[in-house]
């Protein structure tokens, strides 16, 4: 993929979280509507833009397990390669126009800053089959970490290695993924360790 074509893809991500932005200004907008509005392009880019607004400073009460459920579905049929599929409930849900607005408004510049990094790299790494499937499969363990009722600052972990694994399938990036692959293998220590020791004792400890 040459610079121009990467810059497209770039301008791509921002754009759709603009229209999306002012989207929810108008009306509250339902999760099919969303994924009507971006799935198109590719089922990545949905759980890509579902994840950005946990790595944002803005408390999202109740977001979580809606979300974390989107994308959990999306990109398990991304990895039997199905398409777009959600049941009624999700259909109907709608998300607030002032939380929208502010959610997709932040998420832009955030957008930015990633995407701005990111290029076509690690072929051999991006060639083998299994690597797409692998990725996605991850997603979709993320995504319920996200819906789970977990303690608090446990989403950002999930959400970040959801936006790493979907931007490194969306733009073909073996670097990408390959972050995503390790801040999966961090949260699956840190989730064992919380599990063994406690959340209140594991605050303590990276609080000391």
């Amino acid at each position: 993929m040459n610079h121009q074509n990467s810059l497209h893809r770039h301008c791509r991500l921002e754009k759709e979280l603009t229209r999306l932005h002012q989207r929810c200004q108008d009306t509250p907008l339902s999760f099919a509507e969303i994924i009507s509005e971006v799935g198109h392009h590719d089922q990545a880019l949905v759980t890509l833009i579902l994840a950005l607004p946990f790595l944002l400073p803005i408390p999202l009460p109740g977001l979580s397990i809606p979300f974390g459920i989107v994308i959990a579905l999306v990109s398990i049929r991304m990895f039997f390669g199905l398409s777009f599929w959600l049941p009624s409930f999700l259909k109907k849900k709608t998300l607030d126009p002032e939380l929208g607005a502010k959610l997709f408004s932040r998420a832009i510049p955030l957008a930015h800053r990633l995407s701005s990094w990111v290029k076509p790299r690690g072929k051999f790494f991006l060639d083998h089959l299994g690597t797409r499937r692998i990725s996605t499969l991850l997603i979709t363990f993320c995504g319920i970490l996200l819906a789970l009722p977990l303690p608090p600052g446990t989403n950002a972990p999930p959400a970040l290695t959801i936006v790493l694994l979907s931007l490194g399938v969306l733009e073909h990036d073996g670097l990408y993924l390959a972050l995503g692959y390790l801040c999966f293998f961090l949260i699956v220590t840190l989730f064992v360790t919380i599990g063994f020791w406690g959340y209140p004792h594991v605050l303590h400890w990276f609080g000391s």
